[in-house]
């Protein structure tokens, strides 16, 4: 049920660092921590940001720059509205069964005195957990026009010069920490910011839509961070994607958050089809050698194994990737009938008998000869889930909209779709397009021809997830020979067996794309029930305990009667208490734990590893023993 009402918003004539002002609204969060000042001085208009009476954001510049504007065109707040919003909602995939949508609304009536826009909205919201605001262009009474923006006006000024930075690099472990100050040029989202041990802010955007992904400009010595986009062509009336800013006492929330998918329109249409899950995968499994005799290759036999296995342990889906009908990079090669096409079809067939849909690699350089409209089309009445698709060319928004046109064709063919190698930025696009529920905002195991170490895995859980569902590519088991066996392993993988198990339910992905293959999973049946059982839709998600880039326990919870917890570590071991009441008081279960051995270590012996059974209740906590490099996985099972 929705509950819309009025609450009082004041206005006042304030005296601050920025000097004489006109007027200033305030908007407060639901539960009344956060509050966002807007401010109106000399034809400026700029917000500030408190959260528990400390300055999170300091007074920072509005506005959008068309073509045509007056550089100094000055902008008036001619009236304004606020509401309340209170609702909550059913995903078809995300962290929880229930999302709660709560946010106190202004919108700002602004007029532009110089400017070819005229008249703009500028919309605020404050939610518990943080704000965002976007632009709305173009009154919605007037006829339609063509505006070119030329730059973002806005300004996100971090005022404390201790404050410590990460931002998000492709392929790359986050970098930093860096002092604010210190920063010189563009870093991209998601960026965390430690104000102080209580104070973390997260700085990303929301409903990105036909315009361009902002970076934050920095200049040395200053403390203010400008947004940053390339020229963007819109129609008016035109909402630009809200720009988001997260506060929290924990950088543990930030995982968790449902900010991102609150700010992005529902779905048009049915979406019930687009089942999130886990995926097999042929690619790194190329080259194994069974104990039978059996050698893994990209082909039919190989993937009826997978299928078979798939079967067998409940998983939906089979990843064929790149070279099935040609060579990927290629613009010769056909993606209707090239190369394995037809054992492609076979496999296809098969999967059908078995109740395992597969997903098909497509390059971008398909899209040369052949449109994406008949290729979605061809696959879906092939029978395919979904699709692949990598190495898109192109930048900014013409980048934005050739994603957006080939998730509308594979939403209308009933595909999913999962974007590799330099995807557009998630920003609660799964809302919105239920079947777009992963990409690999991530440096993805043993991609780009390189590993990533143990603290590069903790700080990818930390700050790539609060984005949206990344394809980490972990769950790999065969750590011994895999680098000297498999030719699509190009660098040792530092963790431990049970890590990698852990790693697959700590990063969260709608499709949770395993690499090893099914022999290898055979090896280790007790420590495979734990990925097995990673059941989606999850029922709930929380990041229990942690320390930002160091070490990270995640609990989902699969059904009524089934939670599963996942612990991750850094180069360090640790032993680490995790509190089980999250679990339902009263009500007993058994635990089964996969731990490290005492002398395990990601890079002397990944393999190590043993397993016990308790009975635990919602009281109990249990105590984590974590090798270097290591992990810990639990898996909660309700007692009849």
């Amino acid at each position: 049920m929705i509950r819309v009402c009025i609450f009082f918003v004041f206005a006042s004539l304030m005296v601050s660092c920025v000097g004489a002002v006109e007027h200033d609204l305030t908007l407060k969060s639901p539960d009344g921590r956060i509050s966002v000042t807007v401010i109106s001085k000399s034809g400026t208009l700029l917000y500030s940001i408190e959260a528990e009476g400390k300055t999170l954001i300091a007074p920072s510049r509005l506005g959008m720059l068309v073509k045509g504007d007056d550089n100094k065109h000055a902008m008036k707040i001619t009236n304004h509205k606020t509401l309340s919003f209170d609702k909550t909602w059913r995903p078809i995939c995300g962290k929880r069964s229930q999302v709660h949508n709560q946010f106190n609304e202004l919108k700002l009536g602004v007029t532009v005195t110089g400017g070819v826009s005229n008249t703009m909205n500028i919309i605020f919201r404050a939610y518990d957990e943080g704000v965002a605001f976007r632009y709305v262009l173009g009154p919605e009474d007037q006829a339609p026009r063509q505006l070119t923006v030329i730059k973002d006006l806005s300004e996100i000024n971090l005022t404390d010069d201790s404050s410590q930075i990460w931002s998000y690099v492709p392929e790359q472990r986050p970098l930093g920490p860096e002092r604010v100050s210190e920063i010189s040029g563009s870093r991209k989202y998601p960026l965390v910011a430690r104000v102080d041990e209580h104070t973390w802010l997260a700085i990303t955007e929301a409903a990105l839509h036909n315009f361009d992904y902002f970076d934050l400009a920095f200049t040395k010595g200053s403390t203010v961070a400008q947004v940053s986009i390339k020229n963007c062509k819109i129609e008016t009336p035109f909402s630009t994607p809200w720009r988001v800013i997260m506060f929290s006492k924990s950088p543990n929330t930030f995982p968790d958050s449902d900010l991102l998918v609150n700010l992005s329109p529902p779905p048009k249409g049915d979406f019930s089809w687009a089942k999130p899950g886990l995926s097999l995968w042929d690619w790194r499994a190329k080259g194994h050698k069974a104990k039978d005799g059996f050698t893994y290759k990209l082909e039919i036999n190989s993937w009826k194994r997978f299928i078979d296995f798939a079967a067998e342990q409940g998983i939906p889906y089979l990843l064929l990737d790149a070279d099935w009908y040609g060579p990927e990079h290629s613009t010769l090669s056909n993606p209707f009938k090239g190369g394995k096409a037809a054992q492609v079809k076979q496999a296809l067939e098969y999967g059908k008998k078995k109740g395992v849909g597969l997903i098909l690699y497509l390059n971008d350089n398909a899209s040369v000869n052949f449109s994406i409209e008949k290729i979605a089309k061809a696959y879906s009445d092939w029978g395919a889930a979904g699709i692949k698709y990598g190495f898109m060319q192109g930048r900014h928004q013409e980048k934005v909209d050739k994603t957006e046109r080939i998730v509308k064709a594979c939403a209308e063919n009933k595909l999913l779709i999962n974007f590799h190698d330099g995807p557009i930025p998630p920003t609660g696009h799964e809302r919105t397009w239920p079947n777009w529920n992963t990409r690999e905002y991530v440096h993805a195991q043993s991609d780009a021809k390189r590993t990533h170490s143990p603290s590069d895995f903790v700080h990818m859980a930390y700050l790539n997830t609060i984005a949206g569902p990344i394809d980490g590519n972990h769950g790999m088991f065969d750590h011994e020979k895999s680098l000297a066996e498999r030719r699509r392993i190009f660098a040792e993988l530092y963790s431990t067996i049970v890590a990698e198990a852990a790693r697959t339910l700590i990063l969260y992905s709608g499709l949770t794309v395993i690499p090893d293959s099914p022999d290898s999973y055979k090896e280790h049946p007790e420590l495979f029930k734990f990925i097995a059982a990673q059941k989606q839709p999850w029922k709930q998600s929380r990041t229990l305990a942690g320390e930002f880039g160091k070490w990270i326990v995640t609990m989902r919870q699969a059904s009524d009667d089934t939670y599963l917890v996942a612990t991750a570590t850094d180069e360090s071991s640790r032993t680490v208490k995790i509190s089980l009441d999250f679990l339902e008081p009263g009500k007993l279960y058994s635990a089964t734990i996969l731990k490290d051995s005492k002398d395990a270590d990601y890079k002397k012996n990944r393999s190590a590893y043993s397993s016990e059974q308790r009975d635990v209740t919602s009281k109990d906590s249990i105590e984590a023993f974590l090798a270097p490099g290591g992990g810990h996985c639990i898996i909660i099972k309700a007692k009849q």
